[in-house]
């Protein structure tokens, strides 16, 4: 936009008006004065302003002029309001009408410092904040953006933190718990082991804990071992398998020669049957957990006795047990006899009667199955008590039985027990069917003669295979 050789301040103005679409306001609605002129609703320059600028642009050697406009007013909220100038009167300089003509293609200088500059607005971009640059009244504004809303987390990660929370309080009490009843628990250390020159079959998916059940008053008592069951916990296959080793096998009993199995715990007490398990059934064994007859019935009882369903020679062959016991506790003989077959929920006492019948039906062989179902039955019905129940279940395997564990082995593995609990449960007997044949010894005693080799791929099968 060139200045017009002999062109006055007011026919630039007007000219420059008409050129850019500028209209005058007095901010009033009217137009009569001509204070400030507008572009889109945007004050750019008084009138005064103008003329000053028309003046500085001619000292200066322009040879055009152009208004530049300033930028938008600022918002009412900010902390510094921007001061509008006040319209100046205009007076004409008899300077206006002379005559100046400058070279259209001389270059233009940079504006001056003081001179009003429009800068655009930056772009508003999220989590940021908006400069705004008003130079004309030398002053900086600062314009923030409302504050971004707070990021609200997923309810599926809200809901996993709480069941992790819930988790690890969850342990910790049962944890508490557990060391609770197994500092009940009576441990011993475990005695002299042979070497007994066998490699025992082993697998780190499985341990075992030799179960003993015996006559005695305490661990150190000699006495017979009624009861011997390998229980054996298979975490690959998730089954517990509960294997009897008949009272009658004949063995080789480390540093005794060949006898009775039974024999070993008399003359050598858990270490030595563990011992001749491993020698002849090629079974890794190296703990166990001990109870007599009195602590077997305390522990039934904890459950509310167990349902068992007898024939009325059972019936009838559980009063000789029975008495025995009720005569241990200082009871009439007679407490608690069963006179005919049928299905009871029986106590500890006729429970524990029940597992100690050996001539009916198939003798000896019939005993460890009778074992192995009482034993099954105590657990399922642990399994299936309340709180209260487990409690007292707990609270009396705790206090009757004994065993070599370290507190620490213990530990670890009642924190798999709600693990183990799931488990199905598989029984074997040793020797097992077709593996053995009956014999006499010479001082008259009736015995089993063993098929090692047989039987002992057997328990490879059933306990440790996949």
């Amino acid at each position: 936009m060139q200045n017009k050789d002999n062109e006055t301040l007011e026919e630039m103005i007007a000219r420059t008006m008409r050129e850019n679409g500028v209209t005058h306001d007095d901010g009033q609605g009217g137009s009569a004065d001509r204070s400030q002129f507008h572009i889109d609703d945007r004050v750019i320059y008084t009138e005064q302003q103008a003329q000053n600028a028309y003046r500085e642009g001619r000292t200066n050697g322009y040879d055009s002029y152009e208004p530049r406009p300033v930028g938008q007013q600022p918002r009412q909220t900010q902390p510094q309001q921007r001061q509008s100038r006040q319209s100046q009167p205009v007076h004409k300089s008899s300077n206006s009408s002379k005559n100046t003509s400058h070279n259209s293609h001389k270059k233009k200088k940079p504006p001056q410092k003081n001179r009003a500059v429009n800068r655009a607005p930056a772009q508003t971009q999220k989590g940021k904040q908006r400069m705004e640059y008003y130079e004309d009244d030398e002053q900086l504004y600062e314009e923030e953006l409302e504050e971004q809303p707070r990021k609200k987390h997923h309810p599926i990660r809200t809901l996993i933190c709480l069941v992790l929370v819930l988790l690890i309080v969850a342990v910790g009490a049962y944890s508490a718990i557990a060391w609770h009843y197994i500092g009940m628990v009576e441990t011993v250390e475990t005695g002299t082991r042979y070497d007994v020159g066998v490699v025992p079959l082993e697998s780190k998916n499985v341990r075992n804990i030799l179960l003993i059940g015996t006559d005695t008053r305490s661990v150190t008592d000699s006495g017979r071992a009624d009861t011997v069951i390998l229980m054996s916990i298979n975490y690959k296959t998730r089954t517990v398998t509960l294997t009897s080793f008949m009272r009658d096998s004949y063995v080789n009993i480390p540093n005794n020669g060949w006898s009775k199995l039974n024999a070993s715990y008399r003359w050598g007490g858990a270490e030595l049957l563990m011992d001749t398990l491993e020698l002849n059934f090629h079974v890794s064994v190296d703990d166990y957990v001990f109870v007599n007859f009195e602590s077997f019935a305390a522990i039934v009882d904890s459950v509310g006795g167990i349902k068992l369903t007898v024939t009325d020679d059972e019936a009838i062959a559980m009063q000789a047990p029975m008495a025995e016991i009720n005569d241990i506790k200082g009871l009439p003989s007679n407490k608690d006899f069963i006179t005919s077959g049928g299905t009871y929920n029986m106590n500890g006492n006729q429970a524990l009667a029940y597992a100690r019948i050996r001539y009916v039906g198939r003798s000896d062989f019939q005993r460890t199955e009778r074992q192995r179902e009482v034993v099954r039955k105590i657990i399922e019905k642990a399994k299936g008590s309340g709180i209260s129940g487990l409690n007292s279940f707990a609270t009396a395997c705790a206090e009757n039985v004994v065993t070599n564990m370290s507190k620490d082995e213990m530990f670890k593995l009642a924190m798999l027990l709600p693990y183990i609990a799931t488990f199905e449960f598989d029984e074997l007997r040793i020797p097992a069917d077709d593996m053995y044949s009956g014999a006499t010894l010479d001082d008259g005693q009736q015995v089993l003669q063993i098929d090692f080799d047989a039987n002992i791929a057997l328990i490879e099968n059933n306990v440790y295979g996949d």
